[in-house]
C-alpha cells in the first residue's frame, strides 16, 4: 500500500497475496493454483482458550486449502453448527468447544481421514 497513511487494521492477512483485494472477494487465487487433492494432509483440530477472556474456541490448521476454499468450508461449519467463526492466518476459529462436531464434518466432507 504506497502512500497509505493506515494507522489500524483488523484485517490481519485476510489479503490475497496476488492482487492484494479480501479474500471473500478475490478470485485469482482459486483460479490460478487448482489444489492437488493427492497432497498428504494432516489437519489440526485444537481447543484454545488462552488469551480469549476464558471463552472456548475451536481452531482448525493445516488444511492445506486456498483462501477461498477455506472460506467455503467455513461457511459450511458455520452452517451446520449455528455458530460463528473467522478465517485467521490460513487457520479456522469457530466459536466453542466444537472439537468432535468439527472432526465429524471433516471427515464428512472427505477432508480429514477417519480414525475409528
Amino acid at each position: 500500500m504506497p502512500n497509505s497513511k493506515l494507522v489500524y487494521t483488523t484485517s490481519g492477512s485476510n489479503l490475497c497475496s496476488i492482487c492484494g483485494r479480501a479474500l471473500h472477494k478475490c478470485k485469482c487465487e482459486s483460479e490460478a493454483r487448482p489444489i492437488d487433492t493427492n497432497i498428504a494432509r494432516t489437519p489440526q483440530i485444537q481447543l484454545e482458550k488462552k488469551g480469549r477472556g476464558g471463552k472456548e474456541v475451536t481452531v482448525i490448521s493445516h488444511l492445506g486449502l486456498s483462501g477461498a476454499q477455506l472460506l467455503e468450508l467455513l461457511q459450511l461449519i458455520k452452517k451446520k453448527l449455528g455458530t460463528g467463526g473467522t478465517l485467521k492466518n490460513q487457520s479456522l476459529e469457530i466459536q466453542g468447544n466444537r472439537v468432535a462436531e468439527v472432526r465429524e464434518l471433516l471427515v464428512s466432507q472427505g477432508i480429514l481421514k477417519s480414525v475409528n
